[in-house]
């Protein structure tokens, strides 16, 4: 947007970032403010405040956060028919058919990794967290509560795995933008970050195999009363695996979000109708409506699969406009923009370079709380800093990734972060410390940039050669 304000100092730029984000977090960790509606509200009235200090007339912050709202409403779709598929898939029994052989077959010693792995996998395939952690990852959060273990540790395996195929997968919309920003053959881009993504799969493997057996060394709970409840008021049939197959193609296939999403609500309808007893069509669309409520009489089962549906979804919209309301102030008052400049001047080694993309990525997140622009921005910024130090763009998108793409879920008012509470029902400061790839990645990356591993350069004959 064409602005009339004063560009901000780098001091003050510092402090209209730093201080509303240190309203969020004073408010939600150190008060208890949960969901965090009233910091978030405080935060951008004082962003608010400061900009208008700087010079900016409220028409101008006003056009910012109308901006900023405008680049999530797919996103918003997207919430609304995940809360709707849940729902569905309730319903036709396909979630209740993955948590029993989940049961029947996953060693509880090797849940943590069994989850992080299936989601990993499902996410590859997909090319979208959001899908893989509002199915599967519902299914195996009510396995991991029917064996005994704690939500956190579960939703933060689940989060690992969903997040590396959000980054890896040829079909992610982050990897095709890391790529396509930065001038990078996609393949290229996936088989730098391999580099990093791997070593820190392994390490992340290791930790979940870690708490498995801790969590996993005493008596385990009796599951017989949960297959038999799911048994006994679910039909089990092999159509029910047509949702998942359905949902996976099309993603394959490349078809966008919104209609692989409706695509795979109504195969779970259909399922619901075919193989579920008693089902209606008005039972269906209230469930999709304001959720499916199991009825099975057994408790556990009972609160495992009462969830989903349309309205589950509206105080996570809530949230999320009011944080990218935020975003668009930080953005629009240049405040973010004026940080990163200043980083991208002060850069004089490839370490360096390396740590300041990581950094201004990680600020931009935590700034607006949106992954796309988290990308965008730093892109533009440090391109031309990566050229001149001969450093191929393959680097440059790699860190873009590590830092972004997989750092929004770590940002407790986020996008990503309110889908996961929406859906998997936990707070945020709860399954942060256990989502273990998130935060090991970025280390390799670091580590890589300081000791010259995988930071490739430039081949003046060459050009900017592949992986």
């Amino acid at each position: 947007m064409e602005t009339k304000g004063n560009k901000p100092s780098l001091g003050w730029a510092i402090l209209s970032l730093v201080l509303p984000v240190a309203m969020i977090l004073y408010g939600t960790l150190v008060v208890g403010v949960r969901p965090p509606v009233l910091p978030l509200i405080g935060a951008v009235a004082l962003a608010g405040l400061m900009g208008l200090k700087t010079g900016y007339r409220w028409e101008e912050l006003q056009e910012g956060m109308f901006e900023a709202l405008g680049r999530i409403q797919i996103a918003i779709a997207i919430l609304a028919l995940v809360g709707m598929i849940i729902a569905a898939w309730l319903a036709s029994g396909t979630i209740p058919a993955i948590i029993y052989w989940g049961l029947k077959l996953i060693a509880p010693e090797h849940f943590l990794l069994s989850a992080m792995v299936l989601c990993s996998v499902a996410s590859i395939a997909t090319g979208t967290s959001f899908g893989t952690m509002g199915t599967i990852g519902v299914a195996l959060l009510g396995v991991g509560q029917a064996l005994g273990y704690p939500p956190a540790m579960t939703v933060g395996a689940i989060v690992s795995g969903a997040y590396i195929g959000d980054k890896m997968s040829p079909v992610s919309d982050t990897t095709n933008l890391a790529s396509g920003i930065t001038g990078t053959n996609i393949f290229s881009h996936i088989g730098s970050m391999l580099y990093t993504t791997v070593p820190a799969t392994l390490v992340a493997l290791g930790l979940y195999w870690y708490l498995g057996l801790n969590y996993s060394g005493g008596a385990m709970p009796d599951l017989t009363p949960i297959t038999d409840a799911l048994s006994a008021n679910f039909n089990r049939s092999f159509l029910l695996a047509l949702p998942p197959i359905v949902l996976v193609a099309l993603a394959i296939r490349g078809i966008p979000p919104l209609p692989t999403l409706v695509i795979a609500i109504l195969v779970g309808v259909v399922c619901a109708f075919v193989i579920q007893d008693g089902m209606t069509i008005k039972g269906i669309f209230k469930a999709a409506t304001d959720g499916y409520v199991s009825q099975t009489g057994h408790p556990l089962v009972d609160k495992i699969l009462s969830r989903g549906g349309l309205t589950s979804m509206s105080f996570v919209v809530f949230l999320l406009l009011i944080a990218m309301t935020l975003g668009g102030i930080l953005e629009g008052t240049g405040a973010l923009g004026v940080v990163v400049d200043r980083m991208t001047r002060s850069v004089t080694s490839p370490g360096g370079l390396i740590l300041a993309t990581l950094v201004s990525c990680y600020l931009m997140t935590i700034g607006t709380g949106n992954g796309m622009l988290s990308i965008i921005v730093p892109a533009r910024a440090f391109e031309k800093k990566f050229r001149d130090m001969g450093i191929q763009s393959r680097v440059l998108s790699r860190t873009l990734e590590d830092a972004v793409t997989l750092g929004i879920a770590l940002v407790p008012y986020s996008m990503a972060a309110f889908f996961i509470v929406g859906v998997l029902k936990i707070d945020a400061m709860q399954y942060i410390p256990y989502a273990f790839v998130n935060w090991i990645v970025p280390i390799f990356s670091l580590t890589y940039g300081f000791t010259g591993f995988a930071i490739w350069k430039i081949n003046k004959d060459a050009g900017n050669s592949p992986a």
